[in-house]
């Protein structure tokens, strides 16, 4: 009878203490917390490091940076936690013959530079890596071939959900139908072959 008692009562442990622990890539309270202005710093900077990594380089635009307030999974209420994030869409039109030099040349940037690498997913395709302060940053090659690289940092904040003022990003075109037009524009010889 106590055999049987345990596994239920071990699962119920870990089922309450994964839902307190809730989604954090903190490293622990004592991590000297970033505030949103230092994140969008940060974002930004590896964004750059990884645009510049590309060669011959390629047009992007850039994105709002923008603020997701973190919720406690019980309460439904802040919990002073908020990600900073921002993407940057690649204008150039890269053709699928090039498209796996562009990949391999963006992992072995990140890789280099320490990040850790996550699985890559081959639909699509995307991959996402992490950097030792939290920093997380994902490529990824969506629809119509649009490809984008998002960056995002969690830090300590009671901001509300949103764009970040003063931090808009581009102004896009608007496409045929209306909306923001985010397809490749840029034809560049070598990407384009």
């Amino acid at each position: 009878m106590r055999l049987w008692k345990f596994p239920r009562v071990v699962a119920s442990v870990m089922l309450v203490s994964g839902c307190l622990g809730g989604c954090s890539v903190f490293r622990g309270d004592d991590h000297e917390r970033a505030n949103v202005k230092q994140a969008v710093k940060r974002i930004d900077s590896a964004l750059d490091d990884t645009f510049k990594a590309i060669r011959p380089g390629i047009k992007w635009r850039e994105g709002p940076a923008h603020i997701s307030a973190h919720r406690d999974s019980f309460t439904n209420t802040a919990n002073g936690e908020v990600g900073v994030d921002r993407k940057r869409y690649v204008r150039t039109k890269v053709s699928k013959a090039k498209l796996d030099e562009l990949i391999k040349a963006v992992y072995k940037h990140w890789w280099a530079a320490g990040y850790e690498i996550g699985e890559m997913n081959p639909r699509g395709p995307s991959f996402s890596a992490t950097g030792s302060d939290g920093c997380v940053i994902h490529f990824s090659v969506g629809g119509y071939g649009n490809i984008s690289v998002s960056a995002s940092v969690d830090v300590s904040s009671d901001a509300v959900s949103g764009d970040i003022w003063g931090e808009e990003g581009d102004k896009f075109p608007k496409a045929p139908n209306g909306g923001p037009d985010y397809a490749p524009d840029v034809r560049d010889p070598y990407w384009s072959k």
